[in-house]
């Protein structure tokens, strides 16, 4: 029973720590398939109980690439299990 009860400590300190940074810029690492990850920067813009949306921005400035916004959604468990990872930035580390 230990187990359970921690999982959900560390699901509730997770929940925390995202809403602290709702609106700030986070890099999210994203298990993309075997052995496969995507990394992505983007802005952390809704937080909801049981999942949070991340705004990205691509410039276009590689050559065939359109200039466009999308979100992606995301569940606490996905960061609880490692599936994918979340790492916050300081707006002074992004330039």
């Amino acid at each position: 029973m230990s187990d359970a009860f921690a999982d959900v400590a560390k699901m509730k300190k997770i929940k925390e720590d995202i809403k602290a940074h709702e609106g700030k810029l986070v890099a999210m690492t994203l298990e993309n398939g075997r052995k496969r990850q995507k990394d992505k920067i983007g802005r952390l813009i809704e937080v909801y109980p049981s999942l949070f949306i991340v705004e990205y921005s691509n410039d276009g400035s590689n050559p065939g690439e359109i200039e466009n916004t999308y979100v992606e959604s995301y569940t606490y468990s996905d960061i609880l299990t490692e599936k994918n990872l979340i790492r916050y930035i300081h707006e002074d580390e992004a330039q």
